[in-house]
C-alpha cells in the first residue's frame, strides 16, 4: 500500500490533502462549516458531508485510505478526528462498502461495521 508523503500538521494542510485526492470536492467546497478557525474535525465533518466516496474512483479510495490509515497508525489529534468524525460514521456517510477494503485491520476497528 502506497505511504502518504506526510501527515497533515495543520487543518489547512488536510484541507489541500482532500483536494489533491478529490478535485471535485475542492470545485463544490464553499467554505467552513463554521467561523472558528478550522479544526482537523471540522474539516471532515464537512468533506465527510460535502462529498461522495460512492462515485470515488479506486485510485482516490486508495490514495484516501492511505491517508487515514496512516493517520490512525500514528494518532493523536489526527486519527481522532478520523476516527470520531469519519470512521465512526462511514456508514451514516454511505461510504463503509467502498472505503471498507482499503482500510487497515485498525482503522476497521474504529468503524460502526
Amino acid at each position: 500500500m502506497p505511504r502518504v508523503r506526510e501527515l497533515p500538521q495543520t487543518p489547512e494542510q488536510l484541507l489541500h490533502e482532500l483536494f489533491a485526492i478529490f478535485p471535485q470536492y475542492r470545485a463544490q467546497y464553499t467554505g467552513p462549516i463554521h467561523d472558528d478557525t478550522p479544526s482537523f474535525q471540522s474539516v471532515l465533518i464537512g468533506f465527510s458531508t460535502g462529498t461522495s466516496l460512492a462515485t470515488a474512483s479506486e485510485a482516490q479510495l486508495l490514495a484516501f485510505a492511505t491517508l487515514v490509515n496512516a493517520a490512525v497508525e500514528n494518532g493523536g489529534l489526527l486519527e481522532n478526528a478520523f476516527g470520531t468524525c469519519l470512521l465512526e460514521h462511514l456508514g451514516q456517510v454511505r461510504a463503509l462498502k467502498q472505503l471498507w477494503p482499503y482500510l487497515s485491520k485498525v482503522a476497521r476497528e474504529k468503524t460502526k461495521a
